[in-house]
């Protein structure tokens, strides 16, 4: 199967190499030789890590994925064609659009967004029955869980062929509902919503929710999600718990009321910026994304029974 990933960037970049690793043929379009350049050498670098860590056997994929500014070159004859620019609408729309007009009937679309709605995305659209979001995470060539969001038009073959390409590919899809954030963006903003509410009232510092959500609540994560931890403590439990947490939870409807405004306003944006809720003048940014990776391999390592499992055909 041929698929086409229309974006270099981070994401279209992991994209492209999970879809690789997972045994498909890849074309890779951006606009620019540069953007396409950047992408590749990013695919060889998380290649040769996957080697490193030992969670392949080589870099061959790599010779599944080409990379082009052709697009009409890059979507003949695909039969997954995958949208990977930034999460702006109006951008999404343009190439979505274009890349409908040069596919094949059959073809399924996707869009890899964590927010934006697939209705929406659809809208400008004649086939809108064959487009769905896919939302991959970060790192998407590492993290096994992708949303599958249909939108109002869309067919369930289109969910189903997708679905089973991302099966194929190694992922564990899972079918969300179209709304604000899907499931994986809700659960993350009402983490981070909850703990800025603590900072901000002074009962917490940042590196003390980074500590135990890290180590304590999603240590156990793995093994059991939040309903079979309710049913396992009991029901009765978890309600009286319930009653006692639930009325000081968060609930302020905008980020900008607390710490998060505060920083936007001294331009701390984040990592990119040098500051953000850390000083990443300091702490080593490319240093926390290896030590990020690494232990996402530890996990993925765990889930495949705690050695290493060697791909390719002499495995």
């Amino acid at each position: 199967m041929t698929c086409a990933v229309l974006g270099t960037g981070v994401m279209g970049s992991d994209i492209a190499l999970s879809l690789a690793l997972g045994g498909e043929e890849v074309r890779v379009w951006g606009r620019r030789a540069a953007g396409l350049e950047e992408s590749r050498a990013r695919a060889r670098r998380n290649a040769a890590f996957l080697v490193v860590e030992g969670l392949e056997r080589d870099e061959s994929a790599l010779e599944r994925i080409t990379w082009t500014t052709e697009r009409a070159r890059a979507l003949e004859d695909v039969v997954f064609a995958c949208e990977a620019v930034s999460e702006e609408l109006a951008l999404k729309h343009e190439l979505l659009g274009s890349a409908e007009e040069e596919l094949g009937a059959g073809a399924v679309l996707v869009s890899t967004t964590s927010a934006l709605s697939p209705t929406r995305l659809a809208e400008p659209l004649t086939r809108p029955e064959r487009f769905v979001v896919t939302h991959y995470a970060q790192p998407a060539h590492l993290v096994a869980l992708v949303e599958v969001v249909p939108g109002e038009r869309t067919s369930p073959e289109t969910v189903a062929e997708a679905s089973s390409l991302l099966e194929r590919t190694g992922k564990r899809p899972a079918v969300c509902a179209d709304m604000p954030g899907f499931l994986w963006s809700r659960l993350q903003q009402a983490v981070l919503r909850e703990l800025v509410h603590l900072v901000a009232r002074g009962d917490v510092t940042p590196e003390t929710c980074d500590t135990v959500v890290k180590y304590g609540y999603a240590s156990r994560l793995p093994a059991m999600g939040p309903f079979e931890h309710a049913d396992l403590a009991g029901l009765e439990l978890m309600g009286n718990q319930a009653r006692e947490i639930w009325p000081d939870l968060a609930t302020a409807q905008g980020p900008d009321d607390g710490p998060i405004g505060e920083l936007r306003a001294r331009g701390w944006t984040g990592m990119a910026a040098g500051r953000g809720f850390y000083d990443w003048r300091v702490r080593d940014p490319d240093a926390f994304r290896l030590e990020r990776d690494r232990e996402i391999v530890r996990r993925l390592k765990i889930t495949r029974g705690g050695e290493v499992v060697l791909k390719g055909p002499e495995a």
